[in-house]
């Protein structure tokens, strides 16, 4: 069928049927008829098929909504598939959608639409402006028709700042980009037309940008799609407006001078007020004036230039954008930015500062593609004969600039604001010449300015949590190298004061590894900080965070200068006044719990005796034996443990820089680092161990305990140094504490002579301010004595099984050998069993005779000698009255009497001596304490068995009884939020009671008794950990005495509290109470 068939036959009826009766049937048929027609080979049917439409679309106005939503449906196709030719046609289609909208008369939005017909009704001229040839819309956008343009403009203002529909929002913005016509299918090279709608429309610009900017800044919840497509049309309206596009604009882009005004008049910029266009409100006559006045004069240079003045606060307050976390966000403030620079730096002079700082810091934006952009941005600007230089000339106005501002937006602590400084930052200096940047660097005010800056940003925070302290022997470090030193770059010493994104810590990360890539600036900063630090100023511990992350970055860029400093630095962390802080507060700034004091009142005499009152506290003698200032307060104890993390921080990070040339320095370096590795400072403790794994990687040694061996001489020769230099000190004990943690057996002959030393030293007298420290060293050397005995038993283990299999494989072969064949007659006499039976028993009678050689006195191997050794020094702490030195005491004791298990004469004696002290310590209150006193119990337990049994039923039984039964009372009664040590104590009592019965044989009364207490745990009432534990206990000892076990529980077993978990223990073991019978007396 042709196209002029198509129309008469079947289009015309359809619209003629729907223009007589207006319904939802007849439009749908009119759409169903519409969809099919071709109407690029009928153009002279076009205006017969839209005009019909139009005018019955205004016809329907305050019809129903639903009908009219499907016209404009209807109509928006057909337009789509025309090119309007006629400015009338454009008109009236836009005057008659608008309609829909907006109340002509009063000039307001109608009540009561819905979403959807407002949604129809913005894309249907969204549609006819689109589908409006050039020569058309150069007729449109004219005088007359700026009412007509001003109502849509409002409507869709309206809408995007009051509608929560965000397809209805997103038309809109698309619709008022094709109405300023900078669409993406817009002409960009029609500068007359681009002109033309710039004239028309530029008395409206105040309102627009208004509007665009808020929902740009708006909050998040509105959605990164609004948002960019908001950032997208201020900017290309923006574009439109201040274009330069006269001969006398492109003169001026090429004329130096006018270049260099763009940054001369920032610095004469007015207000910064953010009420944008806020002049005072004139009357209706004023304001007609105005508009008449606009209307004649068009864009005039008065009016760019102080509308350009007045948008001042837009570009300051989006400046922000380029922090948002949104990739699609920051694109779109990217492309704004850009673009403005590129063809409005002139007209925007008062902005010019603004765009190019942000374009500076989006060039080293994370996203690959927007800091292309602004690369080729920037290149494009460097390429013009009139920004050539542009940053150098200028970069010292900029660096001013945001260095005076950057301490107030540290100081406020928004992430975002941090983050686009830090970017700007970045950015400059990454485009900004070495040979210029040096230059005002070498000014020293520029110099002590800049640094300081960088110092505020990287100010470290204090806190309680770097006094925390941990007296328990660490366990030694084990695992992959590689994984340790992952786990350990997370460098939790590093808490910035100001910085709380990772995002803010990176970029200032990638500022400081920018500084240190150029020679000629890093030997300024250097030296600047390294002056500092000599000064001991304030700032000393930020300055060598800077120089850590100048010198030592992740990427060895500029490898050369970097090691340089890198060796200077080295020199400068080894010097003796970073090791020798003190990392523990004065006791005269702790609460003394311990002392006793006293308050008294005194009463001023004369007339105001009865109201003034002074309250003293009685002095302690403690306090008056320094000097005030001589004392460590609280303060300076966290200074100088940050103090002592950065520095072992940085000598990890040079370590790992240096390389295997840092070997140089492992002489003066690696007995510090394992003094600190000693520290009972948690924070100190991690940094320590950060620095001995970076020297451990960067010497490329497997494991650390090759590191201790290959190290021994130097260990050794400052080891005996420091004893001699000052035998009281406890330095060489806690280093010596440390490498037994991280040595193998083959290290302990070269420390013989040195623990020796110890040992002796510990005998005498006045060595009582360093028990700890020795005790430290003990209780390292047993623990690992014990694992070296462990580890041997199970190797040895290991091959005594491969010798039985072998031996097996041996008989089994002989067996098959020996056994006589049936069919060949066998000598017996000439058989080879004989041989070897006979060899057999000689080897046998060899081995008895042996070990029937004991010699007069028997020689104890070397670490038994000196197990002995330790133990007999130990017993005479036992008695101290410092907490930490008992616990210590008692754990080497618990350790160090499995090693005496099989030389018997050696064990018994230490057993006697420690007796007595130990039923002193079960006499105590002190739970942790206790806990011990009651492992090492078991220990003897284990190994002297009947050498103690009498004594222990009757010094310590009861005293464990006693606690018990008391303890149970509490539990049952007080639910704490958390464990105490008491619960924790009650809870290894329950759970090792009963190995420690059968270790012991311990029968009769005693173990009624302790059964009878422990039952009392069985309750209900008992913290359910407890309950669990009582019940196993009485599993296990069912086996080693049944009867009693179920004569304690029978005794319970009627109680309410203990019938479930009584029913529980029967029930595992095989029996059941029998049931209650009623018995018959008749």
């Amino acid at each position: 069928m042709s196209s002029l068939e198509a129309y008469v036959m079947r289009i015309k009826p359809a619209i003629d049927d729907f223009v007589k009766q207006p319904s939802k049937t007849t439009l749908a048929k009119v759409e169903q008829e519409v969809k099919g027609f071709d109407f690029g080979q009928s153009r002279i049917f076009q205006v017969q098929i839209v005009v019909p439409l139009v005018i019955k679309l205004d016809e329907l106005v305050g019809e129903s909504q639903e009908l009219r939503t499907s016209l404009l449906n209807c109509l928006r196709y057909v337009i789509s598939q025309l090119c309007l030719t006629d400015e009338k046609g454009l008109r009236s289609i836009l005057v008659v959608a608008l309609q829909q909208l907006r109340d002509s008369k009063g000039a307001t939005m109608r009540p009561n639409l819905s979403e959807e017909i407002k949604l129809a009704a913005v894309l249907c001229m969204t549609e006819a402006l689109r589908r409006s040839a050039s020569d058309v819309l150069e007729i449109f956008y004219t005088k007359e028709t700026t009412m007509v343009i001003g109502q849509i403009l409002l409507t869709l203002l309206e809408i995007i700042t009051d509608e929560k529909y965000r397809k209805l929002v997103i038309a809109s913005l698309d619709c008022l980009m094709v109405l300023f016509y900078v669409h993406d299918e817009a002409e960009a090279t029609d500068v007359v037309l681009r002109n033309q709608v710039a004239n028309t429309i530029f008395i409206f610009l105040p309102k627009v940008v208004t509007v665009l900017f808020k929902v740009s800044k708006a909050d998040d919840k509105m959605g990164e799609s609004i948002k960019s497509m908001a950032i997208k049309a201020l900017g290309r309206i923006t574009c439109i407006m201040f274009e330069e596009t006269t001969n006398e604009f492109c003169t001026a882009r090429y004329d130096v001078n006018a270049f260099q005004s763009l940054f001369s008049s920032a610095a004469v910029e007015k207000s910064n007020d953010i009420n944008i266009f806020g002049s005072k409100r004139h009357s209706l006559e004023q304001n007609e004036e105005r508009l008449k006045q606009l209307q004649a004069n068009l864009r005039s240079a008065q009016w760019i230039a102080a509308t350009s003045q007045h948008m001042s606060p837009i570009f300051v307050e989006t400046t922000i954008l380029r922090a948002h976390d949104s990739i699609k966000v920051r694109q779109a403030y990217a492309e704004i930015c850009c673009l403005l620079l590129r063809n409005c730096a002139h007209n925007l002079k008062h902005n010019f500062i603004h765009l190019l700082e942000s374009v500076l810091a989006l060039s080293t934006d994370e996203d690959e593609s927007i800091a292309q952009l602004c690369q080729a941005t920037l290149s494009h600007l460097q390429q013009q004969p009139s920004c050539s230089g542009i940053f150098d000339e200028n970069a010292e106005l900029l660096l001013d600039a945001h260095l005076h501002k950057w301490p107030r937006i540290l100081r406020r602590c928004d992430d975002s604001e941090q983050f686009a400084e830090l970017l700007f930052f970045k950015g400059l200096l990454r485009n900004l010449s070495p040979e210029r940047l040096q230059l005002l660097l070498l000014v020293p005010k520029n110099l002590e300015l800049f640094v300081m800056c960088l110092l505020s940003a990287l100010d470290q925070r204090m806190s309680r949590d770097l006094l925390n302290e941990e007296y328990s022997l660490r366990e030694i470090v084990a695992g992959n190298t590689r994984d340790l030193a992952a786990q350990l770059d997370k460098l939790p010493w590093r808490q910035f004061k100001y910085l709380s994104s990772k995002r803010c810590i990176d970029v200032l990360y990638d500022i400081a590894e920018l500084l240190g890539a150029e020679p000629s600036i890093n030997h300024l900063i250097f030296d600047f900080c390294h002056e500092l630090i000599e000064q001991h100023s304030p700032a000393m511990n930020e300055c060598i965070l800077l120089l850590t992350l100048m010198v030592t970055p992740q990427q060895k860029i500029a490898r050369g200068s970097r090691l340089v400093l890198a060796e200077q630095f080295m020199e400068h962390l080894l010097a003796d006044e970073h090791w020798q802080l003190a990392l523990q507060p004065d006791a005269a700034w702790r609460l003394k719990v311990d002392k006793p004091t006293s308050w008294f009142k005194d009463h001023t005499p004369g007339l105001y005796s009865s109201a003034l009152e002074v309250r003293t506290q009685d002095c302690d003698s403690d306090d008056e034996s320094e000097a005030i200032n001589s004392r460590v307060s609280i303060s300076d104890a966290q200074f100088n443990v940050l103090h002592t993390c950065l520095v072992l921080d940085a000598l990890g990070h040079c370590a790992e820089f240096i390389g295997d040339t840092f070997d140089r320095h492992i002489f003066r370096s690696l007995h510090r680092v394992l003094l600190k590795l000693a520290s009972s400072n948690t924070i100190v403790h991690q940094a320590a161990k950060f620095a001995f794994v970076s020297m451990q990687l960067a010497l490329k040694y497997a494991q650390p305990s090759h590191f201790i061996e290959c190290s021994t001489d130097y260990i050794t020769f400052h080891l005996n140094t420091l004893l001699k230099r000052s035998p009281e000190s406890s330095a060489a004990v806690d280093i010596l504490a440390v490498v037994l943690q991280y040595s193998t057996r083959g290290n302990v002959p070269h420390l013989d002579s040195i623990f020796q030393t110890i040992c002796d030293e510990c005998t005498k007298l006045h060595q009582t301010d360093n028990v700890h420290s020795y005790l430290r060293v003990f209780n390292a050397f047993l623990t690992l004595v014990a694992s070296w005995q462990n580890n041997t038993a199970q190797e040895i283990g290991d091959i005594q099984m491969q010798v039985d299999e072998e031996q097996d494989i041996l008989s089994s072969w002989l067996n098959v050998l020996n056994k006589p064949l049936l069919d060949v007659p066998v000598d017996l006499e000439s058989a080879p069993i004989e041989e070897i039976d006979v060899n057999m028993p000689e080897t046998e009678n060899e081995d008895t005779s042996t070990m029937t050689e004991d010699p007069s006195k028997p020689v104890l191997p070397r670490h038994i000698e000196m197990t002995k050794e330790i133990l007999g020094q130990v017993i005479k702490f036992l008695t101290n009255t410092e907490q930490a030195q008992q616990i210590l005491a008692l754990d080497c004791l618990a350790t160090g009497v499995p090693l005496l298990a099989d030389y018997e004469n050696e064990l018994l004696p230490l057993v006697h001596l420690v007796w007595l002290p130990l039923v002193e310590k079960f006499r105590q209150k002190d739970s942790l304490v206790l806990s011990r006193c009651f492992s090492l119990l078991h220990v003897l337990g284990l190994h002297a068995k009947d050498f103690i049994l009498k004594r222990s039923l009757s010094d310590v039984i009861p005293q464990l009884k006693q606690f018990l039964k008391a303890a149970s009372l509490h539990s049952s009664t007080e639910k704490s939020l958390a464990p105490t040590q008491e619960y924790k104590l009650q809870l290894k009592l329950l759970q090792h009671l009963a190995p420690f019965i059968r270790s012991l044989q311990i029968d009769g009364k005693h173990l009624h008794d302790l059964l009878t207490i422990a039952a009392l745990y069985l309750s209900q009432g008992q913290p359910k950990e407890m309950q669990d534990l009582a019940v196993q206990l009485f599993l296990n000892l069912f086996t080693y005495n049944g009867p009693f076990v179920y004569v304690t529980l029978l005794q319970r077993a009627h109680l309410k509290d203990y019938k479930t978990n009584v029913n529980e223990v029967l029930r595992i073991i095989g029996l059941s109470l029998a049931a209650p019978v009623d018995v018959d007396l008749d």
